[in-house]
């Protein structure tokens, strides 16, 4: 997933522009593309985040987490050119190019999809891997149980995962959802002033 900022579109091709070196004035722009993309990220895309997702990133932030999408930007530049962009595997569905509004996410080879039930999962993560199967086994290994309890009164399993140790409260682990819906939050795109700017740089440029 990339943007591209093509500089014919921008600058007439006079005798001059034909024969100028380009190629810093694009890496300038595309430096300046990427400052503006990650500022999208670090400003909150709305809508905001769900009641739970706010719960187990314990913030508002809607793409900003562990800073993974906003590392992945990077920035390169042709003698014509100006391109940012990230390949990240889940951006698209932040940023879907197909113009959707939304992206539904279901299991692959599983009945549910596990979803952390809090911050504190999102801490087992860092300890025993980046998988419910590997949270799971780890705190199995250190003596906890792990268990899917029944609703109460009934022989309906609760679509929760719970966890507990040995003299201590049994805590949530994992929220157990056949789908989840992801709104879309557009993020690859250049605010109106940047344009400006970097219209007004080009013509500088040339100018000097």
């Amino acid at each position: 997933m990339q943007v591209k900022i093509e500089i014919e579109e921008h600058v007439k091709k006079s005798f001059f522009n034909k024969i100028a070196n380009r190629k810093p004035l694009m890496k300038e722009i595309s430096l300046m593309a990427l400052s503006a993309i990650q500022k999208n990220i670090e400003s909150g895309i709305k809508p905001d985040n769900a009641p739970l997702t706010k719960a187990v990133k314990d913030g508002n932030n809607t793409l900003k987490d562990i800073g993974t999408l906003r590392r992945s930007l990077t920035a390169r530049s042709t003698e014509t050119e100006a391109v940012v962009g990230t390949n990240v595997p889940y951006a698209h569905i932040h940023n879907p190019e197909d113009g959707r509004t939304k992206t539904v996410i279901r299991p692959k080879g599983a009945k549910f999809l596990c979803l952390p039930a809090s911050a504190y999962t999102r801490t087992l993560y860092r300890t025993y891997g980046w998988s419910a199967a590997e949270v799971i086994a780890g705190l199995q290994r250190s003596g906890c149980a792990v268990y899917r309890p029944y609703k109460r009164g009934t022989r309906v399993r609760a679509n929760v995962i719970m966890a507990k140790k040995e003299g201590e409260n049994a805590f949530a682990l994992f929220i157990l959802k056949k789908s989840i819906t992801v709104p879309a939050r557009p993020f690859m795109f250049l605010p109106n002033d940047v344009m400006a700017a970097i219209e007004k740089r080009i013509g500088a440029y040339y100018e000097a």
